[in-house]
């Protein structure tokens, strides 16, 4: 299934002929050889300002499968690309307060630079909305999108919808009404469910959600058994957030269908060798 929906991604495929492929994807997962799929979290955000399109770009650049964002929601209803709740933590002009207050104006006129981690070479970066990173992804990357505030669902399927990126995202909650609602609304895109500690329960609401896969933090044990047992309840295993070269490594070794990394050119450095 992964493999299948980063062909989707890379060549734009779709309609019937993404139908069929989908299909046969599901036919002959077995005889798929495994690859880990490599996801830049909040974009190559190790180099660049995280959840910009500048670190979007050097994902894209670098080679990274997918790139991962945050969205949140602001007082004008829009889907805005942050992982925090306010913009305190990220803006390096000063600015403070709660994404969910500011008007769509305001969050664009808002710098997030990290001028203390990347001096000055991304002072004027600002925050942008979904629809310009999904715009910028389009056809040259895959993308992550979890949704950090509630009534956002409809929102980001209409602009994914707009856009003609079924195909080419995969949507992430660590809420299970969230996903659950993206399902309802949509019976085609793929879906993730986030948790810190995977548990039988994780296995059982992932299925029940019909998601494709899980995304688990380090607190969870990663090993054969645990990829086997997931694999048996249809599911894939991504991990976040892997910057030791020597776990991803490790995890490459075992199998694992994801890596969310902050630092993407060494997790693709070590699948090539």
């Amino acid at each position: 299934m992964r493999m299948t929906l980063l062909l989707l991604a890379r060549f734009s495929i779709s309609g019937r002929a993404a139908f069929l492929l989908l299909t046969s994807s599901f036919i002959f997962a077995h005889m798929l050889p495994a690859q880990t799929a490599v996801v830049a979290h909040r974009g190559f955000s190790a180099i660049a300002p995280e959840n910009t399109l500048i670190a979007f770009e050097q994902a894209i650049a670098c080679g990274a499968d997918y790139f991962e964002l945050d969205v949140q929601r602001s007082r004008s209803g829009s889907a805005i690309v942050i992982h925090d709740e306010t913009v305190d933590r990220t803006a390096s002009d000063g600015s403070t307060g709660a994404i969910a207050a500011m008007n769509d104006r305001t969050v664009a006129q808002t710098r997030v630079g990290f001028s203390s981690q990347f001096g000055d070479a991304f002072v004027d970066e600002k925050i942008p909305t979904l629809r310009e990173a999904l715009t910028l992804a389009k056809g040259r990357i895959a993308v992550c999108i979890e949704i950090k505030a509630r009534n956002l669902e409809a929102e980001v399927l209409s602009i994914v919808e707009e856009l003609e990126m079924i195909d080419e995202v995969i949507i992430f909650s660590f809420d299970a009404d969230f996903l659950k609602e993206i399902r309802n609304l949509n019976s085609q895109i793929h879906i993730l469910f986030l948790e810190e500690t995977a548990t039988p329960l994780t296995f059982a609401t992932a299925v029940s959600l019909r998601a494709q896969a899980i995304g688990v933090g380090g607190k969870t044990e990663i090993t054969p058994e645990f990829l086997t047992e997931a694999r048996r309840n249809g599911l894939e295993v991504w991990q976040w957030t892997v910057n030791d070269p020597v776990e991803m490594k490790r995890l490459i070794g075992i199998g694992i269908d994801g890596i969310i990394t902050n630092h993407p050119d060494q997790a693709l450095r070590l699948i090539a060798e």
